[in-house]
């Protein structure tokens, strides 16, 4: 858990003018790609003016018993954590204001929030201001959430990871991607003209995953349909978005099967032209027996043989429509995989771990550096720390100096207790225990909180973190 602050930087605060570095990830956000969603796009870094004092870190002014909370994250748990909190029958009564996470630190920087429902951390120039006004921000984790790119299990299209800039190019409007050969490192040394189609398919508006991409993926903060390609397919359901990608299990099934369906027809074909040959048989020796004249017992045996004969043609010939049905349903299911073939769906984390076994997720960096890719698969452990940059943290920011007001901490006790049960029932990533016991001591003061600050380019603009207790963040 230590290093929490550094690791909630890591996929939202990309390109914004400063350096910084997370420890043991591998990722140098210098050459990463700017963020392009709310995390702060047009939030300027502001260097400390010289010669000016900050002020002193100070609580909050706040009225106890009720709290203010600015800023409702796309998926965000906030609701169901102030429905838990409430069922244990306090008396605290909640403010909470809508509108997007950067006016949201600005009202907490300014005084007039309590707490901040963000699923990006604090950008520089925020947490600069914050700083300024005297107030440390500190940063609750309660779950976390990401986007999985996709394709088809064992299916080859010659790339395993994308950067975070392609992602974006590949799915925004106005997309000139249009074959597997145009992305992926090295793509441009090795282009490869038998790349399949690139086709991308996703859930449609309504969905969590829908508009968390298009915020902090394709820079929207209300995204639409409009912001996506023009032939993204969109779906109601993440089953949609699975069979888009994987196909039906019926085609699979009948794919199985086409060879059997060929066979079967070529038997029919070949059995009919032999069936016919009985048939001239049959008759020649019936009219035999007729010129023979031979005795009737015998006469009526060639025929029951001609009757057996013309019989088995009739079977025959019925059975062709069939044949060609069933090989023809097989060929088109065949087709509709080799169609599938290049999809790239959009998933949900918890989505995607349902049906690994059917899903190849593609690796992502933050880097667009080609020469050096850094590139991160999603699991729990990379969501969480945030290391893969499609990922993003559900978080509470809260003043430092207000943690031990008794109606904060006692509602920060219950959200940090219950958000592992709360995000497994929103289909999020829960909380790992160490990072819940990690921040449970912070509440219970038997540890100080990890505090982020930026430094200023004077000092090589490397992150830095400070101790909540040390009092000397960011110059002071």
């Amino acid at each position: 858990m230590r290093r929490f602050a550094y690791r909630a930087l890591l996929p939202l605060v990309l390109g914004l003018g400063l350096v910084a570095t997370a420890t043991g990830c591998g990722i140098e956000l210098d050459s990463a790609p700017d963020s392009a969603g709310a995390s702060g796009a047009k939030a300027v870094y502001r260097e400390p003016v010289s010669g000016v004092k900050q002020q002193a870190f100070r609580p909050t002014p706040r009225s106890v018993g009720v709290i203010r909370i600015a800023g409702q994250a796309q998926g965000s748990l906030t609701e169901d954590l102030i429905d838990a909190y409430g069922r244990q029958g306090t008396g605290v009564e909640f403010n909470v204001s809508s509108g997007n996470e950067q006016a949201a630190f600005d009202e907490f920087c300014s005084g007039d929030a309590d707490i901040v429902d963000s699923a990006r951390p604090i950008s520089p120039a925020e947490f600069q201001d914050c700083q300024a006004r005297g107030i440390q921000p500190v940063q609750f984790q309660v779950a976390s959430d990401a986007a999985v790119l996709a394709i088809r299990n064992e299916t080859d299209v010659g790339v395993d990871c994308l950067s975070f800039g392609e992602v974006r190019n590949i799915f925004r409007a106005g997309s000139p991607i249009n074959s597997w050969s145009q992305v992926g490192y090295g793509h441009e040394i090795t282009g490869d003209v038998a790349a399949p189609r690139m086709k991308v398919a996703g859930p449609d508006q309504d969905s969590n995953v829908f508009g968390f991409f298009g915020q902090y993926v394709l820079g929207d903060p209300e995204p639409t349909l409009s912001d996506f390609r023009s032939d993204y397919q969109a779906y109601p359901s993440d089953s949609g978005v699975r069979r888009a990608v994987v196909g039906s299990s019926r085609d699979y099934y009948n794919a199985t099967q086409l060879d059997r369906s060929e066979q079967i027809y070529e038997d029919i074909i070949s059995s009919i032209a032999d069936a016919r040959q009985a048939v001239a048989d049959a008759k020649a020796e019936v009219a035999k027996g007729i010129r023979d004249g031979r005795t009737k017992a015998a006469r009526q045996r060639d025929q029951r043989k001609l009757d057996a004969a013309e019989q088995n043609l009739t079977d025959l010939k019925n059975d062709v429509p069939g044949s060609i049905r069933f090989r023809n349903e097989n060929r088109a299911s065949v087709r509709n995989i080799e169609q599938l073939r290049g999809t790239m769906g959009l998933f949900r984390f918890s989505y995607y771990e349902a049906f690994e076994e059917e899903l190849r997720p593609m690796e992502v960096s933050a880097s667009d550096d080609f020469a050096e890719p850094e590139c991160i698969f999603p699991s729990q452990s990379t969501i969480t720390n945030a290391t893969y940059p499609l990922s993003r943290q559900l978080l509470l920011t809260v003043n430092y100096r207000n943690i031990k007001d008794s109606d904060i901490n006692d509602f920060l006790t219950t959200a940090v207790g219950e958000a592992q049960k709360l995000a497994e029932e929103a289909a999020l990533v829960p909380l790992p225990d160490e990072v819940r016991d990690t921040e449970q001591t912070w509440l219970d003061g038997s540890s100080e909180p990890d505090i982020i600050f930026y430094s200023t380019p004077s000092s090589n603009g490397k992150a830095s973190k400070g101790q909540g207790s040390s009092g000397n963040a960011s110059g002071q």
